[in-house]
């Protein structure tokens, strides 16, 4: 499956950086990282593997998180799981153990990670890879469920992030939740020099200085009635699809997963572009 994948990527023109290809905050916010440290930025990508932000890609559109476009039921029907897929993936792309491989460079002496659960499943037992004696290299940044993904010798090198961040100076959303931690960690705590141990514990502290964020309570809606709402005020947002979502869980207090959101938006999207030509 991973060749035949890779027979149809290598059929599409490589038009785009890696860095440009994948957008959204949790990009901008992981980009931002990069260049304070002078680092190079990387993605974890379902579907080219491990690549280097000035990669050149060609468009494609597969996740391992919850979406239409998600491999994952896939997955399932063969028996395998989204860890094998890296693997085959990577693979086909020379690059076997990429992260593994990445972390035992001896001219590399930090490796930030920051990725939701979805993806800790995906490189996991590639991190699981990772030798003993070059662990002190890593500072994963998760959620609670993606720390308990993580091998169990790889758990103490997680920072210790947690819904208390939402009430610091850089609140969010839990898909950007990775990012924003990486994000506190190097701006506002300055940590990237600090062994691992001393980090866990700034973090620590960091968080019991902060409180949980008051529970906004949203109602249900249905697809039907979501539409509607969007479509009285896709003119006073103009169409934004960030701005959308926000008003819709902010203002009108309705609950939607954001690729339900998506899903909805794009039917409306298609639909004004109809209107438009006609």
């Amino acid at each position: 499956m991973a060749k035949a994948w890779k027979g149809q990527i290598d059929e599409r023109p490589t038009t785009l950086m890696a860095s440009s290809l994948y957008v959204g905050r949790s990009v901008s916010d992981a980009r931002r990282v990069a260049t304070k440290l002078n680092a190079k930025l990387m993605f974890a990508s379902t579907g080219l593997g491990l690549i280097e932000g000035d990669q050149r890609c060609p468009p494609y559109n597969l996740t391992v998180a919850q979406d239409p476009n998600s491999i994952i039921p896939r997955l399932e029907k063969l028996g395998v799981r989204a860890s094998d897929w890296w693997e085959a993936v990577n693979v086909t792309q020379s690059k076997g153990s990429a992260l593994a491989d990445l972390v035992s460079q001896p001219d590399i002496d930090l490796v930030l990670i920051a990725l939701s659960s979805n993806y800790v499943q995906l490189i996991g037992e590639d991190l699981g890879k990772i030798r003993d004696t070059q662990i002190d290299k890593l500072r994963i940044f998760t959620s609670r469920p993606g720390i308990e993904m993580l091998p169990s010798h790889l758990r103490p090198i997680a920072m210790p992030y947690d819904e208390r961040l939402e009430t610091s100076t850089l609140p969010g959303t839990r898909n950007d939740f990775p990012q924003r931690a990486l994000r506190h960690f190097i701006e506002i705590l300055e940590l990237s020099s600090a062994p691992a141990e001393i980090a866990r514990k700034s973090v620590s502290a960091a968080m019991d200085l902060l409180s949980l964020a008051k529970t906004t309570i949203r109602r249900r809606a249905s697809d039907s009635e979501i539409a509607y709402m969007l479509e009285c005020v896709w003119a006073d947002y103009q169409g934004s699809s960030t701005r959308l979502l926000r008003y819709l869980r902010d203002e009108a207090l309705v609950s939607c997963e954001q690729s339900r959101f998506r899903r909805i938006w794009q039917d409306i999207k298609g639909q004004d572009s109809i209107e438009s030509k006609a």
